[in-house]
């Protein structure tokens, strides 16, 4: 019970962060995967690691003026680069978060890439 109330509390202080103060992705993502897999049930928690990179890429806030299309670029690049590449680094069972915010981070890197 005590590591349930514990998981519990780590994820809300996780959600509570303001946006300008953003969880880095190798904190965000196991919290992700637990949270997700005790929301979800099966055969949906299969879906969990992509759904986690997703949440943990943290899309930036469009601007309610106008629209920022590099930063939405950027966005989903990482986000198609992270799917295609990351997600089958990791599951339920072994998260790998390590070798996955690698990848995410090579990702990242590979789109914001200055030509």
């Amino acid at each position: 019970m005590l590591v349930v109330v514990t998981i519990v509390m780590f994820i809300g202080n996780l959600m509570a962060q303001t946006e300008d103060q953003k969880i880095p992705f190798e904190q965000c993502y196991p919290a992700c995967l637990i949270e997700c897999k005790a929301e979800s049930k099966f055969p949906k928690y299969f879906k969990c690691p992509f759904t986690c990179i997703k949440t943990c890429l943290q899309q930036p806030s469009l601007p309610s003026v106008s629209l920022n299309k590099i930063d939405d670029s950027d966005y989903f690049c990482k986000l198609g680069c992270a799917t295609h590449n990351c997600v089958s680094l990791s599951s339920l069972q072994n998260p790998n978060v390590e070798k996955i915010s690698a990848c995410v981070d090579s990702c990242s890197n590979k789109c914001t890439k200055k030509n």
